[in-house]
C-alpha cells in the first residue's frame, strides 16, 4: 500500500473518530432506536411528528475508514431513498420516509443515522487571544524558518464556509485562493442514488453570506486591500475555498471535509477550518 493511500485513510479514521466523539457528546441522554445505531438529537420527535409518506433528510454513516462498499451501496438504494453518498467518507446523505428511516437502521455496519440540521455558525477571539502575534514573531519558530516569519507557506487550508470571493485583493483567486469550489445543493433534487458533485473553479462563491470571505482573511488574507494592516494569520498558505452555502445543511458541510480528504495531496492540504 503506498504512502498517499495510508495517509488517507488515516486522516479519515481521525475525522470519523472526531465526528463520532462529537455525536456521542450531544447523545448521552437519548435513546437508541437500533442497537449499535447512534442518533442524532430530535430524531424520534422528528419521527413521531413525519406521517407514513413524509420524507426526512437523514445524514447516514457506515462502519469503515474509506468510501461506502458496492454493496453497501446497494444495500442502502434497495431501501428506496435517493440523495448523495461522499467520495471518501463512508456517508451519504438521503431523503427518507420514516419506513425507510427504519430499514436503513436495520442494515448491517450502519453506524450512525443524523439529521442533515441546519448549522449555526461561530465567530469569536483574535490573534492576540489565541496566541498567533506571540507565535508568528517568535524568534525560535522564525530560526526554524530559516529566519523568516512564519507564514503559513508550502501549507493548504480549505476554508469551509458560506464560500469566498476571489474578486477580494486579500485572498485573489487562482494566485492565492488556489481553488474556489461551491457544494451547496439540495437532496431533494437527486432523483437517485448518486455521488456528490461539488463545482470547481469558481472565481467567487459567497453570493448569499459575506462569513467565509471574512474567515478566508482571518486564515490567510494579504492584507492587499489595506496595505497589509488587516493581513491575516498565515499569508502564505495556499486558500481552498469551499462553499457550503448560507443556510448550511449537514451534508454540505461534511462534503467539504470529503472534497479535503479526496484532494489533500493535489493541493498540499494540512488543515480546515469550519467555523
Amino acid at each position: 500500500m503506498n504512502a498517499c493511500v495510508t495517509a488517507r485513510r488515516a486522516a479519515t479514521r481521525r475525522l470519523l473518530a472526531a465526528l463520532s466523539a462529537l455525536c456521542f457528546s450531544l447523545l448521552l441522554t437519548g435513546s437508541l432506536f437500533a442497537q449499535d445505531v447512534t442518533f442524532g438529537p430530535g430524531r424520534q420527535a422528528a419521527l413521531d411528528a413525519a406521517g407514513p409518506t413524509d420524507e426526512l433528510e437523514v445524514i447516514v454513516t457506515f462502519e469503515g475508514d474509506g468510501p461506502l462498499t458496492t454493496s453497501q451501496i446497494d444495500a442502502l438504494a434497495a431501501t428506496g431513498v435517493r440523495g448523495a453518498t461522499l467520495t471518501s467518507l463512508p456517508m451519504a446523505g438521503v431523503v427518507a420516509t420514516p419506513a425507510q428511516v427504519s430499514a436503513i437502521a436495520a442494515l448491517d455496519g450502519v453506524r450512525s443515522l443524523w439529521p442533515n440540521a441546519e448549522i449555526q455558525y461561530e465567530n469569536a477571539g483574535g490573534t492576540a487571544l489565541t496566541g498567533v502575534d506571540d507565535a508568528r514573531t517568535d524568534a525560535q519558530f522564525q530560526k526554524m524558518n530559516g529566519g523568516l516569519p512564519v507564514s503559513g507557506r508550502g501549507v493548504a487550508v480549505v476554508i469551509n464556509d458560506s464560500g469566498v470571493d476571489g474578486t477580494h485583493l486579500d485572498h485573489e483567486y487562482p494566485s492565492h485562493l488556489v481553488q474556489n469550489v461551491s457544494g451547496h445543493g439540495s437532496l431533494r433534487d437527486f432523483t437517485t442514488l448518486a455521488p456528490y458533485v461539488a463545482v470547481e473553479n469558481l472565481p467567487h462563491t459567497d453570493v448569499g453570506g459575506g462569513h467565509g470571505t471574512h474567515v478566508a482573511g482571518i486564515v490567510g488574507g494579504t492584507g492587499a486591500r489595506s496595505g497589509g494592516r488587516y493581513e491575516g494569520v498565515a499569508p502564505g498558505a495556499d486558500l481552498i475555498g469551499y462553499g457550503s452555502g448560507v443556510a448550511v445543511a449537514l451534508i454540505d458541510v461534511l462534503s467539504g471535509f470529503d472534497y479535503a480528504l479526496t484532494h489533500q495531496f493535489e493541493y498540499g492540504i494540512r488543515v480546515v477550518t469550519n467555523s
